[in-house]
């Protein structure tokens, strides 16, 4: 059974899905993103799936009924209480949101795993460029920066419409969640509440952007 990379889109939708909890500590795990909470994973991506750790009695309430699918990284070998996230809970935002919400509850009512010391008391310095920017994961950070995109400030100044069209001409191929997470670095929303609230507002602001020809921008 050979290892691959999760799909970009799974990525990108992986990212903006963790993005927005505090307790969420970016890792890898097998080479793909994962968020973990206090040293324990709560979820990651593997291939085509989306992977999160759920307890009996949430697999019973979210799952309503549906056989729960164990995940195996390799055949045979199955992963303590982590669970493939069905694909159509994946297309559903908000439903996606309730299961992660429930794994990263969940592991973070748990007691903090030991870790390494740290160096010294020096506090943590502050961001910089688009590290600073919210409820951006790094593929979406990345796409902003080969578009020139690179402090909150010039997002501002562009708005999530022309910074998105931007990245798409500048190679990147972001989806429409890109689109929301933009807007909401801006307002301070949630990604998801942008997508649920906004959605038809930037799609028409989108298409007319995207009518006018290259170099016709004000």
């Amino acid at each position: 059974m050979s290892w691959s990379d999760p799909a970009p889109e799974l990525v990108e939708l992986f990212d903006q899905a963790v993005a927005t909890d505090a307790r969420v500590e970016r890792r890898t795990l097998f080479g793909c993103p994962a968020a973990f909470v206090g040293g324990h994973l709560a979820a990651t991506v593997f291939r085509e799936q989306f992977v999160i750790k759920l307890g009996a009695a949430d697999l019973a309430r979210l799952h309503e009924g549906r056989r729960p699918v164990p995940f195996e990284p390799m055949e045979g070998r199955a992963m303590r209480e982590l669970y493939v996230v069905p694909r159509g809970v994946v297309a559903d935002r908000e439903t996606l949101d309730e299961w992660i919400a429930a794994a990263l509850d969940r592991v973070g009512a748990w007691p903090p795993k030991g870790g390494r010391p740290r160096r010294g008391n020096a506090p943590k310095a502050p961001a910089q460029g688009t590290a600073a920017l919210p409820m951006l994961g790094p593929r979406s950070r990345e796409m902003l920066e080969l578009a020139g995109i690179a402090t909150l400030e010039r997002l501002r100044t562009l708005g999530a419409i022309r910074a998105y069209i931007a990245v798409k001409r500048a190679g990147g191929r972001p989806s429409l969640n890109l689109l929301w997470a933009l807007e909401g670095a801006i307002s301070g929303k949630r990604w998801q509440d942008v997508a649920r609230e906004d959605r038809t507002t930037l799609l028409l602001a989108l298409e007319d952007a995207l009518a006018v020809p290259l170099g016709a921008e004000d």
